[in-house]
């Protein structure tokens, strides 16, 4: 496993074959979703949510560039 997912797996308090099943589409549990959301800096509900669009700010949904 790349280094970068050992530190990943390390840093969310798991181990490297948990979080490869994550990577391969095995659903994270709530705790795994509430740690990664702290490491992002973000919420649970913004982790798990749609993409946004590039052109929308991504906390109001205002159009960028809009006056």
């Amino acid at each position: 496993m790349a280094r970068s997912t050992r530190c990943l797996a390390e840093m969310l308090g798991m181990g490297e074959g948990h979080l490869q099943n994550i990577i391969c589409g095995r659903r994270p549990s709530y705790g795994v979703a509430v740690r990664a959301a702290k490491l992002a800096g973000v919420t649970v509900e913004r982790l798990l949510g749609g993409l946004a669009a590039a052109d929308r700010c991504a906390a109001c949904g205002a159009r960028r560039g809009a006056p």
